[in-house]
């Protein structure tokens, strides 16, 4: 009897499973594949020839596994980024990209155990054995890889032992001030009194008159030129705010490295209803550093414009920006079960309640002993730096990462054939009746000899990419 060979021009059943392979009666029969190699079925019915690769270049040490990632901008943005043991390439457009190379912490053998995600020009990478990494492009031939910094926490419960934290620094951007002058660097305010320190002294208590009017400005000046990031502040009213309403209503920060060129940082209006002695906290996105940093404030003077007061101003330097400084503890009750502070603390946060009662957040940037260990302060300055009673140990712990970017992240690899400037694969591929769905499998390089031309006895139609 002589064979038939139907036409099929429909696939959109895609692969189905081998028990239904005599199922001839099925309408989806007539429509599926029992096998699509190194093929993509379509929607609209037809199949595609998938993606394929080319060679670009030898990698850097044949030696050793790496691991091709892809990086896709937009349709004509893409890369290949090949990982290596501690290192990052680049390729674009069938070229490395110059001599961009980025030094990683992954060994050859995390390599395949990375887990990331990307959007437009950031890539999030995360390893159960290393901090979460954020690799970055800012330009064709720019790229860096950080650390990736949560925001405050997650957090085990409030510390109910007796040990205190006792902080060596701060945050502040300057000194506590005894005069203008004094520590380091220079104060100076548009009343232009040799009080204007007074903002800077860390006494809520007392008040200064900065002008005599309803605008004017206080200004710190870095000792010996020093440039430093600002990206946060607090402000605290007179003690008596509500007697003549002389509070700020409306300002600027600003940041200069000559005194007479000034960038804003920081706008605020309508800053209304100050109560006596309150301080309000804020902050800004900045990676810019000056060397003057200053106020200008309006709306001063109360209803009659005259003498605008206030009684502290606070800056924070940016903790990228920081000098890491000593965070002392009491004893080790309380931190690690009791066992005190540990090499893989390096990384930890901590939340700490200052003497103001208001809670801010540190990470730990290395250990010195069970007691002791190097911290850098974000959000906002500490007051002072009285012994801490009330803080809180960070639960996400070094060498404990997750292996995902997040629960709600998807991998980054395109759909097949979607990678930009694939070429096809040689002319080796098959496909056949009969699947329900579409697998690709990268063994083009077969020969056809050596594929079975039949299923379940039934002739298979073979189709060439």
């Amino acid at each position: 009897m002589t064979a038939l060979y139907p036409v099929q021009d429909v696939f959109t059943r895609g692969e189905i499973s081998p028990r239904l392979h005599s199922r001839a009666s099925l309408d989806l029969y007539r429509a599926a594949l029992a096998q699509c190699e190194n093929f993509v079925t379509l929607p609209h019915g037809g199949i595609r020839a998938r993606g394929g690769t080319y060679f670009v270049a030898e990698v850097k040490n044949s030696a050793k596994k790496t691991r091709g990632i892809p990086f896709i901008f937009s349709s004509d943005q893409a890369y290949c980024l090949e990982f290596g043991d501690l290192y990052i390439r680049v390729y674009a457009y069938g070229a490395r990209v110059g001599t961009v190379e980025i030094a990683s912490p992954y060994l050859e053998a995390d390599l395949f155990e990375l887990a990331y995600v990307q959007s437009a020009d950031q890539m999030w990478i995360t390893h159960r054995d290393y901090p979460p990494k954020v690799l970055t492009r800012t330009a064709h031939t720019a790229w860096t890889l950080e650390d990736f910094e949560f925001l405050d926490g997650p957090y085990a419960d409030i510390n109910d032992t007796a040990t205190t934290l006792a902080p060596s620094d701060t945050g502040h951007l300057t000194p506590k001030m005894t005069s203008n002058t004094t520590p380091a660097g220079t104060v100076s305010a548009t009343a232009a009194s040799a009080d204007d320190f007074k903002m800077f002294d860390r006494d809520k208590t007392q008040h200064l008159i900065l002008s005599g009017g309803g605008d004017g400005f206080i200004r710190y000046r870095t000792a010996g030129g020093a440039q430093r990031v600002v990206d946060a502040y607090w402000l605290t009213a007179s003690s008596k705010a509500t007697q003549a309403y002389d509070f700020f209503t409306a300002w600027e920060v600003q940041g200069s490295n000559d005194g007479v060129s000034w960038t804003t940082l920081d706008t605020r209006t309508g800053e209304l209803g100050w109560g006596n002695g309150e301080t309000r906290f804020y902050d800004f996105p900045n990676k810019s550093a000056f060397e003057y940093h200053q106020l200008v404030f309006s709306g001063g003077g109360g209803d009659d414009a005259t003498n605008s007061i206030a009684a502290e101003l606070a800056f924070h330097v940016a903790a990228s920006d920081q000098t890491p400084f000593d965070l002392t503890a009491s004893g080790t009750a309380g931190i690690n079960g009791g066992a005190g502070f540990q090499a893989t603390d390096v990384g930890r946060a901590i939340r700490l309640l200052g003497s103001d009662g208001v809670w801010r957040w540190a990470k730990i940037t290395s250990r010195t002993s069970t007691t002791v260990v190097k911290i850098v302060i974000y959000g906002h300055a500490l007051p002072n730096t009285n012994p801490i009673t009330r803080w809180r140990l960070g639960t996400f712990v070094p060498g404990k990462y997750m292996s995902s970017p997040a629960r709600s992240m998807r991998s980054a690899w395109p759909s097949a054939g979607a990678f930009p400037s694939m070429h096809r694969p040689p002319a080796t591929s098959t496909i056949s009746r009969s699947a329900r769905r579409t697998t690709t499998r990268w063994n083009s390089s077969r020969p056809a000899a050596a594929r079975p031309t039949t299923y379940c006895g039934s002739p298979i139609p073979t189709a060439r990419c």
